[in-house]
């Protein structure tokens, strides 16, 4: 018997067909709640934005892809811009379609940008499409809190093949960014030698005390004597130094160095150095040190350096050079046109040059060379086109780096900004330009002009060859660079083995990341102690011996480790 026939029979027929219609419905309304939109307000509707469309090189409608900056001091402005609203992001809104748009900017030390990173992921806040960084900063929490994506596989889809051939020139570039065997960040290139650091000397000032520039640490400092004590600047006042040094954040600084004070007798401070037994080791914590320091204090008690070194940093240990007052400085090549140009506008008839970084008794010298990045950008784990960020950088591989002869951008990005003309002819000099140079490259989403490793060092040795058949990049570079920087730049070719960076390129081991700061600012306060007199450098020795009980010998296992990894996969 049927189910029907026996519903009919009993008198449930009627009854079953209702409640079978009102499952049905109900069914219906339930399907239709469960695939609609949540909390759809009444009379409202769905609508959802197509994803943008790259049409014939724009996006049309215009892609906006957000993101967060930090005014870092070399930036300027002209004709009312600032980082949201200038030359640049207008020329990429029409060029490629992308609206570049600032969440927030921060002002002051980069700590301030990290903490508030940190303070949005905390606080759950909505993150930008993509984070820059400048190398260096504590951006391993954010690469490791699940807020930014793998960026490998975006690369390899998405770059351009000028910018990965860029990347083929230095791979070691991703290491520092690379977590748990991830790309967490895409790293920002740097030119290698670019960084590389020279001793800058005022020439008037050595001429006027018929003085030889130092080769050796012992000449360097009989000059710096005569430099405090015989009155260079013919002030009639005892105030001017030999050196202008930062000791705030470091004894191995990327201006106004004192790294190369160590690295005359042998060891690199702040950084891991590779052994003659292969293995790595940290610099700060080796007998050679002890050297190091004792010459810092003797410096310092001689009044060859400012007592005040141990607050300034590194661009404001740069004032007394710019103002006059200091006669020798350690800082990168490029250095030479900022900051330390400026004394030539400061004080009347001042005259520098660039000069090799002085060896120690045994005839050793070091200091600080150019990693092959400077930075790095995260992009958001959230978002949905990330292949707008790429199409950004391939623009700037493909026209602001090596442009051809023809090509528009072939002496900047803007004229009257990072170039212009002074009676027809090209120039680059701020004095020249009406109402003076602002540089789009420092807007840039990479915070800089990024480059291609061996671009730089190959257009530099060709200028001082005198090649007659010179690139636009190369015509570009003789005109931006002062002599003082193009003679660095042989110094620096012809001494390699002086520039040491840091052997360890990875992202920090657990030990590293738990203790490494801590250790660190241990042996920072103890040289510190040591060069301004107040613990003796027998104390050295009792600090190290609590950095290895501390910790630091774990640590050293672990980097050691990474370095045999490292040696497997590459």
């Amino acid at each position: 018997m049927s189910i029907w026939r026996w519903l009919k029979q009993t008198g449930l027929f009627g009854l079953a067909i209702v409640f079978f219609v009102v499952v049905m419905l109900f069914s219906f309304v339930y399907w239709k709640d469960q695939t609609g939109p949540p909390d759809l307000p009444e009379g409202g509707s769905i609508s959802e934005e197509p994803p943008p469309s790259f049409v014939e090189g724009i996006y049309e409608p215009p892609a906006v892809l957000t993101t967060v900056g930090h005014l870092y001091p070399d930036i300027e402005f002209k004709n009312g811009e600032d980082l949201q609203n200038n030359i640049l992001n207008r020329l990429f809104e029409e060029k490629l379609g992308i609206k570049v748009k600032y969440l927030w900017t921060t002002t002051g030390d980069e700590d301030v940008y990290i903490n508030k990173l940190n303070t949005s992921i905390a606080a759950g806040q909505p993150l930008p499409d993509i984070v820059t960084f400048k190398g260096g900063q504590n951006l391993y929490p954010l690469l490791r809190s699940g807020a930014f994506r793998d960026v490998g596989p975006l690369f390899e889809q998405y770059a351009s093949p000028k910018w990965k051939a860029a990347m083929e020139q230095a791979p070691e570039a991703w290491d520092r960014y690379t977590v748990n065997g991830k790309k967490m960040a895409v790293p920002i290139l740097d030119g290698k030698m670019n960084s590389n650091e020279v001793l800058y000397i005022r020439q008037d000032w050595l001429d006027k005390l018929g003085l030889k520039a130092p080769s050796t640490i012992e000449d360097m400092e009989s000059v710096m004597d005569a430099f405090v004590h015989r009155d260079p600047d013919g002030n009639g006042i005892n105030d001017t130094y030999g050196l202008s040094v930062s000791l705030k954040n470091s004894f191995f600084s990327w201006m106004s160095d004192a790294g190369f004070v160590f690295g005359a007798y042998g060891e690199m401070p702040d950084i891991w150095n590779l052994g003659a037994d292969g293995k790595l080791s940290y610099g700060s914590v080796q007998p050679s040190v002890r050297q190091g320091l004792a010459t810092l204090k003797r410096w310092m008690e001689r009044g060859y350096i400012p007592k005040d070194a141990e607050i300034l940093d590194e661009v404001q240990a740069t004032e007394a050079w710019k103002q006059g007052k200091a006669g020798m400085i350690v800082a990168p090549l490029w250095a030479a046109g900022w900051p330390l140009g400026d004394v030539t506008a400061s004080v009347p008839g001042a005259k520098f040059d660039a000069y090799p970084i002085p060896a120690g008794p045994g005839g050793l010298s070091g200091t600080r060379g150019t990693p092959p990045e400077f930075g790095a950008v995260a992009i958001n784990a959230d978002m949905a086109n990330p292949e707008i960020f790429f199409k950004y950088m391939n623009f700037v591989y493909d026209n602001f780096i090596d442009p051809p002869a023809d090509s528009p951008y072939r002496w900047g990005i803007a004229e009257g900004y990072d170039y212009g003309y002074s009676g027809g002819k090209l120039t680059f000099r701020e004095s020249q330009v009406p109402g003076g140079l602002a540089d789009p490259q420092k807007y840039l989403l990479s915070l800089s002009l990024p480059s291609v490793p061996n671009l730089l060092s190959e257009s530099i040795a060709r200028i001082n060859r005198g090649v007659s058949d010179q690139t636009p990049y190369d015509i570009k570079n003789k005109l931006q660079r002062t002599p003082q920087e193009l003679r660095g730049w042989n110094i620096v070719e012809s001494n390699p083995t002086v520039y040491k960076t840091d052997a360890f390129t990875g992202a920090p081991t657990p030990m590293k990341e738990k203790i490494g700061d801590a250790l660190d600012e241990l042996l920072h306060d103890a040289m510190l102690k040591i060069v301004y007199g107040q613990e003796p450098l027998t104390y050295f020795d009792r600090v190290v011996a609590r950095w290895h009980a501390l910790g630091g010998d774990a640590m050293t296992d672990e980097v050691n480790e990474w370095y045999a990894s490292l040696k497997k996969t590459r």
